[in-house]
């Protein structure tokens, strides 16, 4: 199933499907480009300030959801002025529920959390060029895996939403070579990847779970790579400036951090290698270069 690290500083309390790892057989995972921090560079995220006399900070990560939120980020340096923002204030903490885009300099040296020395005024729309994300239905990325998912004694009362997953979900992670799995019917249809014998475990899995179950092979990292991965990559995590890492259900490993440059992406690399190839790391720099 999936498993997702959270580092200190901004993190975010809400839960999101998690991105598919494409196949081998289709293009590898993309990360956000190698940051120049000689170079301008974008930063988006809520702005606060904490305190009438605390510097303005941007949360380029995600928030926790109190009232007033709470986050971390760089701080902010140039011009600035909370005017066109729309700002709320409680209890003297200042902030934008609104993200909001600053172009400049990012010096992570500096302090804590790094400043951010404005060359623009801030904006609520992203510069020109920068890349548009959109959300996936999650529908596509983990689609039910076989035609049949109530062959081998299986059927559809036996997956009904009184039916108790627990048996499942606990053997799952002891089959050979398993590297995840996911629902597709959003209820009880369990789609299940292993790196072995695919036959062997569905008739394992069909002794604990008579519901919807597909089982596919694949050659992909198995959730103990994963866990690896991650277990590694929180040792230095903090050097690295890392604030989230987790895995997917097809096995890859998303990382955020502040910034990446070449060689941080590089020190990330070297890291997971035990268990990871590059195209089985999605690496994404929350501070971007400023398009051309």
């Amino acid at each position: 199933m999936v498993t997702a690290a959270a580092l200190a500083g901004c993190g975010s309390t809400q839960n999101s499907p998690p991105a598919a790892t494409p196949d081998p057989s289709s293009s590898a995972p993309s990360g956000s480009p190698d940051v120049d921090l000689g170079s301008e560079v974008v930063a988006h995220g809520m702005l606060i300030q904490k305190g009438s006399t605390a510097p303005v900070q941007i949360c380029i990560g995600p928030v926790l959801t109190s009232y007033p939120p709470q986050c971390e980020g760089p701080t902010l340096g140039g011009e600035f002025s909370w005017d066109g923002l729309g700002p709320k204030r409680q209890n003297g903490i200042v902030w934008t529920d609104a993200e909001i885009w600053a172009i400049g300099y990012f010096d992570p040296d500096a302090g804590e959390t790094g400043a951010f020395t404005l060359t623009q005024p801030l904006r609520t729309d992203p510069p020109a060029g920068m890349p548009q994300t959109q959300p996936s239905s999650g529908q596509a990325d983990f689609p039910q895996l076989c035609e049949d998912p109530y062959a081998g004694g299986g059927s559809k009362s036996g997956g009904g939403p009184e039916a108790d997953t627990n048996p499942l979900t606990t053997l799952l992670p002891t089959l050979d070579g398993y590297v995840g799995s996911w629902v597709s019917d959003g209820s009880s249809l369990f789609n299940v990847l292993v790196t072995g014998d695919a036959a062997a475990a569905h008739r394992e899995i069909r002794k604990v779970w008579k519901g919807g179950l597909c089982v596919e092979q694949r050659n992909l990292p198995t959730e103990a790579d994963i866990t690896a991965a991650q277990e590694a990559l929180g040792k230095q995590a903090k050097d690295l400036g890392l604030l989230t890492f987790g895995g997917d259900a097809k096995g890859s490993l998303g990382v955020e951090a502040t910034f990446v440059d070449a060689t941080t992406r590089g020190q990330i690399l070297e890291i997971v290698r035990p268990w990871l190839t590059p195209d089985q790391v999605h690496i994404t720099s929350l501070i971007q270069p400023l398009p051309k």
